[in-house]
């Protein structure tokens, strides 16, 4: 009972937080609404769909197909035709076609409807925060995906070691430090597995822009221990111009969709803070 109180006095306590802080407006791929076509035209952004010209407002007779070359490119424009649409037409259009053609991310699995709720997010949430019962399940079954360098392992193995000694009120004041200094050698939870390229995962989730983790509780008992921790996570929904220079996304339309929607001035559709977390319980 005495070391519990112990505990208790230091506890919940951050042991973790990357350096990437949460709610970061300020962030490129947060900017909305900031770029005019020369500027989107530099980016190498002068074909962005395959249905419509979203620059001049035309929808075009017959769609272009996904993939051709360069020549293919400048024989389609000198013969393209269509009709001009209003820029509501054109939004839908160009939201249609994202969502179509984020299937090549996301077609198989638990997951894969994720895409489509997150784009339509970025459709008609304004740019509010995006949280998921799905999403968090899937980050609890990735932080329980033990390596001998992932968090919950190094928090777990100094627990037990420490349990394992007489348990002195400076002895948990060195455990909490501890875990501190090893988790910076811990490799982060992230969704860049081979599976997340298929399975939504990974599209949905661009990167784990932020992290924290806390030690919420721990117990010692006459026969063991356990202790709860809680891993919170924040990425962006929104691409930056790193992202769009970078051939293996500018060369999909689908990133250069969400790019144009996201970036130019008279589409200006907010990206958004996409949240989730996990609580878990260890034992020893």
């Amino acid at each position: 009972m005495q070391n519990n109180m112990l505990l208790s006095m230091y506890l919940p306590c951050t042991v973790f937080e990357t350096k990437h802080k949460f709610n970061d407006t300020e962030a490129d791929d947060m900017q909305f609404g900031d770029m005019d076509e020369q500027q989107l035209r530099t980016l190498g952004l002068d074909d962005i769909s395959a249905k419509v010209d979203p620059y001049n407002l035309i929808c075009y007779d017959h769609p272009k197909p996904q993939d051709y070359s360069v020549f293919d490119n400048n024989f389609y424009h000198q013969s393209v035709r269509g009709r001009k649409i209003s820029h509501e037409e054109c939004v839908h259009i160009l939201f249609d076609e994202m969502k179509e053609l984020s299937s090549m991310f996301s077609f198989w699995g638990e997951y894969s409807y994720l895409i489509g709720e997150m784009i339509d997010h970025l459709h008609n949430g304004n740019g509010s925060s995006f949280s998921n019962g799905t999403l968090n399940l899937a980050f609890k079954r990735l932080v329980q995906e033990r390596g001998i360098d992932s968090p919950l392992s190094i928090i777990t193995n100094n627990i037990d070691i420490e349990f394992g000694k007489r348990m002195s009120l400076e002895r948990q004041v060195n455990l909490l430090d501890r875990i501190k200094r090893e988790l910076f050698k811990s490799r982060l939870p992230k969704f860049n597995r081979a599976t997340d390229r298929f399975n939504g995962l990974g599209i949905t989730i661009h990167d784990v822009n932020s992290q924290r983790i806390k030690i919420i509780s721990i117990h010692k008992h006459a026969m063991g221990w356990d202790a709860w921790v809680q891993f919170d996570a924040q990425d962006h929904f929104g691409l930056d111009v790193v992202d769009i220079r970078n051939p293996l996304y500018r060369n999909f339309r689908f990133f250069r969709i969400w790019f144009f929607l996201q970036r130019h001035r008279d589409f200006a559709f907010k990206p958004f803070f996409t949240n989730f977390n996990a609580s878990i319980m260890v034992k020893g």
